[in-house]
């Protein structure tokens, strides 16, 4: 997402035993973002909004490489890269892949978009349509890249999967990168179930959904997953990995996920 990605006409497949998102990782619900890449934002803002928030611009014009825009937060995930390879995932057009390149780093990016991955190559990056769920690389990486797509796995119920499988195209000695957004930093979000847009409620309010505003449009509400560091580092242990934080700014923090030795994040402890 520009600052938060299955297909094919039977349905994505996913590996036996997992338990895969729906919302985020459809093409079709992040249609207007792929209709504002490809229109190079010529209807305005490209909004999301949280389900009982506000509509907040995203980095929109960054990601299409506007000289004057300035950078997500999630950038600063960069200066825990210590080596490549890396692995962006959902690599949107490809920025953090050139700033990875030009301090001599090895990067490839995956998108579900393929409006985001042809501007990517187009300036020079690797990058592929892929699902992080069934991609297969073909060898493990040194760090994964999240970004903001901690997101993701859409429910708390399923950030344990989630980072059971990001653990299987890690190296031994690999870390998950990533920016967090806190939701007790925000004080319109209470410690009550708060999502309700449409289906079951949910006891965690980290738990929400999202949808998209560009132009007259409004796109479909998809999950969303903004988890707190507390709970990202439990959920963690239990994936097999440990953690450690830096914050930056009101409700925002950096996370680094390391392997810990000797665990099978297949099982818990």
């Amino acid at each position: 997402m520009p600052d938060s990605p299955r297909k094919s006409s039977s349905g994505p497949r996913v590996p036996a035993g997992r338990s895969a998102p729906d919302g985020p990782h459809t093409a079709g619900a992040q249609a207007l973002y792929a209709q504002a890449l490809t229109d190079g934002g010529a209807r305005g803002e490209l909004l999301i909004e949280r389900h009982g928030l506000d509509r907040e611009p995203t980095s929109l014009r960054w990601w299409l490489r506007d000289p004057d825009a300035g950078p997500p937060h999630d950038v600063r995930a960069l200066d825990l890269v210590a080596s490549g390879p890396v692995l962006d995932i959902g690599c949107a057009t490809g920025r953090h892949l050139e700033l990875l390149a030009d301090r001599g780093v090895e990067a490839e990016g995956i998108d579900i978009l393929a409006a985001a991955t042809e501007l990517a190559r187009r300036h020079g990056c690797r990058a592929r349509v892929a699902d992080i769920w069934t991609f297969r690389p073909g060898r493990q990486y040194r760090h994964l890249l999240l970004g903001h797509n901690i997101g993701i796995p859409g429910r708390l119920a399923r950030l344990v999967p989630f980072l059971r499988r990001l653990a299987e195209l890690l190296r031994a000695d690999g870390t998950v990168i990533l920016s967090g957004r806190d939701w007790r930093a925000d004080s319109r979000i209470t410690a009550a179930p708060t999502f309700s847009a449409s289906g079951p409620g949910s006891d965690y309010p980290g738990d929400t959904r999202l949808r998209h505003h560009y132009g007259s449009a409004t796109g479909p509400w998809f999950d969303w997953l903004d988890v707190d560091p507390d709970t990202l580092a439990a959920q963690a242990a239990r994936a097999g990995f440990c953690v450690r934080f830096a914050r930056h700014g009101t409700g925002r923090y950096l996370a680094e996920l390391a392997k810990v030795a000797g665990r099978d994040p297949g099982r818990d402890v």
